[in-house]
């Protein structure tokens, strides 16, 4: 893959745990290129889910789900899965030393989907969340130290990301209607 990567090429490629590689057009047969907002199921080893709304490709320890239905906001869907990340590396350790998930394992989860408005309006929240929790850069213990701060930034930071771990699983914990 290492081969394979050009900086600022537009397809990128999952290629496994956390290899990625970035190719053009014509590099690899365009029937692998995958142009829809999709999620990609991280599936041996490193077990997780990562959104894509960019042209990728991925290797076979992948797999990738998309949706064609307009009543479901594929970013919900992605928080939603992401929130039950433990459950599924869960799964995955018991299938061997090597940590990993069958397509069943996912095609099986059920889902719970509310109106199209709330889906919208939970993914807009968890995106701001999300972007002030990932989007700053993660300086260390020694950066922070000779900034001249041991508290405060940093702990507020910390203080962030389990809120936003909280809100998150309090936005995708709701009890479906019956």
């Amino acid at each position: 893959m290492n081969k394979m990567n050009k900086e600022g090429a537009p397809i990128k490629i999952f290629a496994g745990g956390k290899t990625v590689a970035y190719v053009d057009y014509g590099d690899i047969p365009e029937k692998d290129v995958l142009i829809m907002e999709s999620i990609i199921v991280k599936s041996r080893g490193i077990i997780g889910f990562k959104y894509i709304n960019k042209p990728f490709s991925h290797k076979n320890e992948f797999w990738s789900y998309h949706s064609i239905n307009r009543n479901i906001n594929i970013k919900y869907v992605f928080y939603y899965l992401k929130n039950k990340e433990y459950y599924f590396q869960s799964i995955g350790q018991r299938m061997s030393k090597m940590p990993q998930l069958s397509i069943p394992d996912t095609d099986k989860f059920k889902i719970p989907i509310p109106p199209l408005a709330e889906q919208e309006r939970i993914v807009a929240i968890l995106d701001k969340f999300d972007a002030l929790v990932n989007d700053l850069p993660a300086p260390s213990a020694d950066c922070w130290r000779q900034a001249g701060i041991s508290i405060g930034l940093p702990a507020e930071l910390n203080a962030r990301k389990k809120q936003y771990v909280y809100y998150r699983n309090k936005l995708l914990s709701f009890k479906e209607k019956s």
